[in-house]
C-alpha cells in the first residue's frame, strides 16, 4: 500500500510555475508545462478576433478588447489546470487523458466561435461535460464546465447577453448528471432531453418580463429552438465521439464496460463454453470485486468486468487449470515443477494477446498482469523442493509471476478477490473458517508486496475483507476441503494455501 506523501518542493519562480500547471516539480516536466502554456496561449487568441459569414472570414477586435477577452480566457484556463493537478494529479501526469481534455475544449471553444454566427444558445457545452464525466470523473467535468461558460460568457460579452451564459452552464451540469446513468447508448436520449428541456425553460424565464400577450408571439423562437436543438446536438455528438474517445484514453467508458458484460460479447461467450470452470470463477471473482468496489468507492463496473476477463488467457491451455479439469485427470502429473509454472504463468500473455485481438482497453487488460502481480506459485515450488536433488537450487524468484502489481483501487480488489475466492472451495463452513481464510489470503497478499503500488488505504483494506466475507456468505459456498492428504505442512504450506486449488485456479 501506498504511503501519503508530502511535497516540500519550491513553488516560486519559474519551478512553481510549471507545479502549478503540471502538478509535478519541474525536473522532467518542462516540456510539458511549455506544452501547457502554449496551449493556454493558443485557446486564449481564439477570443481576439470573430468569425464572419462573408469575406474577409475573421475580423480582429480592437486591440483593448481583445487584450481583455484573451487575458479572462488566459486566466480561467490557469486556474483550471491548477485547479484539476492539485485535486487531480493523475490526469495531469497521463499524457493520453491530458490530450483529450484539451482537445476536447479546444473543440467546444472553437464550437463557441462558430455558434455566435447564428447564435450561441447551440453551443453544446453539455456534449464536453457529459464526455469528460463519462471518461474521467464529476469533478473535472464540473472545473470544464465552469471554464467553458466563462468562454462563452466572454464571447457574449460583444452583444451582452448573460443568457448564453446561464444556459451553457446549466445545460453542462445537466450533462454531468445525467452521465452518472449512463450504461448504454439508449440512455444518451436521456441527456438529450434533459439538456434540451432545461434550455427552453431559461430561454422561456429570460423572455418572460418583456412578453405581451400573445406572448407566445415574441418568445424569441429562434433561440428557442437552438436550446432545444443544444440538447439533442449534445447528445448526438457524445454517441458518435465514444469510440474515438475509447481509443484515444484508453479507457472503457460506462457503455463499452456494460457491452463487454453482455452474455453474447464474442470473448465472453467463448469464456463461457470453451471453459466453464473459468468462467463460473470469473463470475465470482466478479460478484466479490463488485461488492468490495461498492464498500470503498471504487468503480464497481469496471471491477465487475476486470473479473470477468481477468483470466481469459486460460481459454488457451484450459485442461492445466483445475477448475477446468475432469475430476480423475491432471496434465500437470506429467510435467516437471518448472514446466508447469511456465504453463501456469503463460496464461497471462496469452490473456493480455487475447484481450488485445478483441479489442480490450488498457484499464481492462491491466485486471490481467495484476491479478498475481508477482505472487509465488507456491505448490509447484514447494514440489520442486521436495521432488530436487540436493545439488539442484530453485531458487523462489524461478517461481513468481513475472506480472505487474496493481496500481488502482479496481485491480487490488480482483487481485485480493482471485485467491479468496480460490480458497472458499475448500472451506466446510461459512463461519469462523471463512473469517481466518480471507484475514490470512489478503494478510499474505500484503506481507508478500503485492500491494506496494496500491492506493488502498488500511480502512480500505478493512471494508474489503468485510465486503468478501459477506459476499461469500451469501453465495454459501459449502465445499469440502481437497488438499492432497501427503502435502507436508513442514514445507510451510498454510491451511488455506494449497496450491492443488490456488495455483492451478488462480
Amino acid at each position: 500500500m501506498k504511503k501519503k506523501q508530502t511535497n516540500n518542493e519550491n513553488k516560486n519562480g519559474m519551478a512553481g510555475y510549471f507545479k502549478t500547471l503540471t502538478g509535478t516539480p519541474m525536473e522532467g516536466s518542462s516540456k510539458k508545462g511549455l506544452l501547457l502554456s502554449g496551449y493556454i496561449l493558443l485557446i486564449s487568441f481564439l477570443f481576439t478576433f470573430n468569425f464572419q459569414s462573408s469575406e474577409p472570414f475573421f475580423v480582429f477586435l480592437p486591440w483593448k478588447e481583445a487584450v481583455s477577452h484573451g487575458l479572462v480566457v488566459a486566466i480561467a484556463a490557469v486556474a483550471t489546470i491548477s485547479y484539476i493537478s492539485i485535486r487531480k494529479e493523475k490526469l495531469i501526469r497521463d499524457t493520453r487523458l491530458m490530450a483529450f481534455l484539451m482537445g476536447t475544449t479546444f473543440l467546444l471553444l472553437l464550437t463557441i466561435k462558430g455558434a455566435s454566427l447564428v447564435s450561441l444558445y447551440l453551443v453544446p457545452v453539455a456534449f464536453a461535460t457529459a464526455l469528460t464525466a463519462l471518461f474521467l470523473d464529476f469533478e473535472t467535468g464540473l472545473s470544464l464546465n465552469l471554464f467553458l461558460a466563462i468562454a462563452v460568457g466572454v464571447q457574449s460579452g460583444v452583444s451582452g447577453s448573460i443568457g448564453p451564459v446561464i444556459i451553457a452552464f446549466a445545460g453542462g451540469l445537466m450533462g454531468i448528471l445525467e452521465a452518472r446513468d449512463i450504461n448504454r447508448m439508449s440512455d444518451l436520449t436521456s441527456i438529450g432531453i434533459s439538456v434540451g428541456l432545461v434550455n427552453a425553460v431559461l430561454v422561456f424565464a429570460f423572455r418572460f418580463p418583456a412578453l405581451s400577450s400573445p406572448f407566445i408571439v415574441n418568445l424569441d423562437w429562434p433561440n428557442y429552438w437552438w436550446a432545444v436543438l443544444n440538447g439533442l446536438a449534445s447528445a448526438l455528438f457524445i454517441a458518435a465521439t465514444v469510440p474515438t474517445a475509447e481509443r484515444i484514453t484508453q479507457i472503457t467508458s460506462p457503455i463499452g464496460l456494460m457491452e463487454l458484460l453482455n452474455p453474447s460479447h464474442p470473448l465472453m461467450e467463448r469464456l463461457r463454453t470453451e471453459t466453464p470452470g473459468t468462467y463460473h470463477h470469473s463470475q465470482n471473482i466478479a460478484s466479490l470485486g463488485e461488492s468490495a468496489a461498492r464498500a470503498i468507492g471504487a468503480d464497481p463496473l469496471l471491477t465487475k468486468v476486470g473479473g470477468y476477463y481477468h483470466d481469459i488467457g486460460k481459454m488457451v491451455r484450459p485442461d492445466f487449470f483445475i477448475e477446468n479439469q475432469p475430476s480423475n485427470s491432471n496434465p500437470h502429473d506429467d510435467l516437471t515443477p518448472s514446466m508447469s509454472k511456465i504453463v501456469l504463468t503463460s496464461h497471462i500473455k496469452q490473456g493480455i494477446n487475447l484481450g488485445k485481438r478483441y479489442g480490450l482497453r488498457e484499464d481492462v487488460l491491466s485486471f490481467i498482469p495484476s491479478h498475481h502481480g508477482t505472487s509465488l506459485i507456491k505448490y509447484f515450488y514447494l514440489k520442486a523442493l521436495r521432488e530436487g536433488r540436493e545439488e539442484v537450487d530453485f531458487p523462489e524468484s524461478d517461481f513468481r509471476y513475472e506480472g505487474e502489481l496493481p496500481m488502482s483501487k479496481e485491480t487490488t480488489i480482483i487481485a485480493l478477490a482471485d485467491p479468496v475466492e480460490a480458497a472458499s472451495h475448500t472451506l466446510e463452513d461459512v463461519g469462523q473458517e471463512l473469517e481466518d481464510m480471507v484475514e490470512e489470503q489478503v494478510d499474505s497478499k500484503i506481507n508478500d508486496g503485492q500491494l506496494d503500488h496500491s492506493p488502498l488505504t488500511l480502512d480500505d483494506i478493512a471494508a474489503i475483507k468485510e465486503a468478501f466475507i459477506s459476499t461469500l456468505r451469501a453465495m454459501d459456498q459449502r465445499r469440502v476441503k481437497n488438499y492432497p492428504e501427503e502435502e507436508p505442512e513442514e514445507l510451510g504450506v498454510s491451511e488455506f494455501g494449497d496450491e492443488q486449488t490456488l495455483g492451478q485456479r488462480t
